[in-house]
């Protein structure tokens, strides 16, 4: 028997839904079709590498830190998390499987015996290209939420209605549009490491009223255990050491007094490097899906009559 997840076209996963059945490397498999444009199930190295890679786009998402390849450099006017996973539709690796990861772990690659099973997403090209953010926001889910993973305890760093998940993928998808596969990114023409980068996102975090914890060191293990997990971008020591270098202007961020910002819109280059960096993180964040969401939220809060 097959086990996979279905995804209806238009529609959320659902494990009625039924694709192609195929034979791959001698075993039973599906494969999406235009009714089920996408499915997940579990397949061996050698099933993967029989999927015709000119018609569907493979993803493994058993690993740890589910990202996009690489993001953006400098100057942002363009989306570059959607450019860069149209390009990855196409069988651009030798192998033609799609690694939602920064740095793949070896262990991805080995191979004993064959039988060996992974959790693969399979898209049709086509549609993948269509909807290149609720693709990758679907693998994120579903990466997070495998049957042998049991439900994380929740951090009591933000405030309801926010789900802890629900931001770590939000902040997945910022690293991966902004550092890909590098280990700094660049935004408006300087480099920056991911402590600084956290630092940023952690200010904007504070200034939009959404920590009920707002010390670093919860928030760094947020980061390590929810977000970064296997991938050790910096330690709690090296965060709150580049806290310091920077404190000078973080109550600049942080304090909506102190400095206007309109985060609807991409910084105009101001001569302030770091101070552009904040509000190009701020902008991502404030742009994004999930953040819109929680705008909904709060808007039909206020209608409530309780």
């Amino acid at each position: 028997m097959v086990d996979f997840i279905g995804g209806p076209a238009g529609g959320p996963p659902n494990s009625r839904a039924l694709g192609t059945k195929v034979t791959l490397a001698g075993r039973t498999a599906i494969l999406p079709n235009d009714n089920v444009p996408f499915v997940v199930q579990r397949l061996t190295m050698g099933q993967i590498n029989a999927i015709p890679k000119d018609r569907f786009a493979v993803s493994l998402i058993e690993t740890p830190l589910a990202m996009a390849a690489p993001g953006r450099g400098g100057g942002g006017r363009s989306s570059g998390l959607k450019f860069q996973i149209k390009r990855q539709a196409r069988p651009a690796k030798k192998d033609g499987v799609i690694r939602f990861v920064r740095k793949p772990p070896v262990a991805i690659a080995a191979e004993v015996d064959g039988t060996k099973q992974y959790t693969a997403m399979i898209t049709l090209i086509e549609q993948m290209k269509q909807n290149a953010d609720s693709f990758l926001d679907t693998t994120l889910v579903l990466s997070r939420n495998q049957r042998n993973n049991p439900p994380e305890p929740d951090s009591g760093l933000f405030y309801s209605p926010i789900d802890d998940g629900s931001m770590s993928d939000c902040i997945k998808k910022a690293i991966a549009y902004f550092f890909g596969e590098k280990d700094t990114c660049k935004i408006y023409g300087k480099e920056y490491k991911p402590a600084v980068f956290c630092l940023l996102m952690h200010d904007y975090f504070i200034r939009m009223h959404i920590l009920k914890n707002t010390t670093r060191t919860p928030f760094c293990e947020y980061l390590q255990k929810r977000v970064l997990k296997e991938e050790m971008m910096f330690t709690s020591r090296t965060f709150t050491g580049y806290a310091n270098d920077y404190k000078d202007t973080e109550q600049d961020f942080i304090d909506s007094g102190k400095l206007k910002f309109n985060f609807n819109v991409h910084p105009e280059p101001s001569g302030k490097p770091l101070q552009d960096a904040f509000h190009e993180i701020g902008h991502f964040f404030h742009t994004s899906g999930y953040f819109k969401r929680l705008r909904e939220m709060r808007n039909n809060m206020k209608e409530f009559m309780i």
